[in-house]
């Protein structure tokens, strides 16, 4: 098959170029910029540098392909470019592309909660805007919520080393989180197994945050320090920042709800958040 995986420079986009090659399939991946492609090179994978809010600049980029991935998503807040700029309608150029180009199946990737968080997160709202135009396209689609991704969380864990992890709330909500890698794996199958619909993937445990940062002091060997700070200074901070900052404010929200919310997915994955942690600090 050929396949083409959009946003292929982000984290999750690269392990699914990785895994479609890893099954014999001609990938074409396609960036913001071409830097985002060093280090990826094999016999199958085309690469093409591309900004998908610009019609014009993916005018036949769908054309002879068989399905379309879609991870496209702001990596990067600015000013002027917004969620609505990017995860919206960034991707709504890329669904026509892919019906102009008789495309047979587009798969796409959104976090758990959107359904509950999107009155409530610019991404969520975002995201949720543009499952609804995936819905009501005519080309066959999946479209994968999953837990929190494993390397995202690490980088979160890295205050352990420093000092106390803060929290926002009690820290009790719970989700699925996983590994990118398995994340990638799964969705490649499932694709490639011909499955439709909404599909739930997680890790294999459901975590709270006090969960997520007390495994980070443990593979640090350190007592969990935990600071919880109140959800309504949070929620007041971020109404204060709102008319300075829309970028921080977006990412305030996304921050809260996501702290306050029960998001379990369905466990697919097999490596643990712990386990995860030991492998990232064993020298390569």
């Amino acid at each position: 098959m050929r396949i083409l995986i959009a946003g292929a420079g982000g984290v999750l986009g690269k392990h699914l170029v990785n895994a479609f090659l890893a099954r014999g399939h001609h990938v074409l991946a396609a960036a913001f910029s071409e830097r985002e492609f060093a280090g990826m090179a094999h016999e199958r994978l085309t690469t093409r540098a591309c900004d998908v809010k610009n019609p014009e600049q993916i005018r036949g980029l769908c054309d002879g392909m068989d399905m379309v991935i879609s991870c496209v998503g702001i990596t990067r807040l600015h000013k002027r470019i917004s969620h609505m700029h990017v995860d919206y309608e960034g991707n709504v150029n890329l669904l026509r592309e892919a019906e102009k180009s008789g495309v047979k199946k587009f798969g796409f990737i959104s976090p758990a909660g959107v359904d509950e968080g999107r009155d409530k997160a610019p991404l969520l709202k975002a995201k949720y805007l543009f499952e609804g135009e995936l819905k009501k396209s005519r080309i066959p689609w999946t479209i994968f919520r999953s837990g929190g991704f494993y390397s995202d969380l690490a980088e979160m864990g890295k205050m352990a080393a420093k000092g106390p992890m803060y929290l926002v709330g009690p820290g009790t909500a719970e989700s699925t989180p996983v590994d990118v890698k398995e994340l990638a794996d799964i969705m490649a199958d499932d694709l490639l197994a011909g499955k439709t619909g909404m599909i739930s993937v997680g890790g294999p445990e459901d975590l709270s945050w006090n969960d997520i940062c007390e495994r980070c002091f443990a593979q640090l060997g350190r007592k969990a320090a935990i600071v919880h700070v109140p959800i309504w200074l949070c929620s007041l901070i971020l109404d204060l920042m709102k008319p300075f900052s829309e970028k921080y404010y977006s990412m305030g929200r996304l921050i809260l709800f996501m702290s306050v919310a029960n998001l379990p997915t369905e466990k697919r994955g097999r490596i643990t958040f712990a386990e995860y942690l030991q492998r990232r600090a064993q020298p390569s």
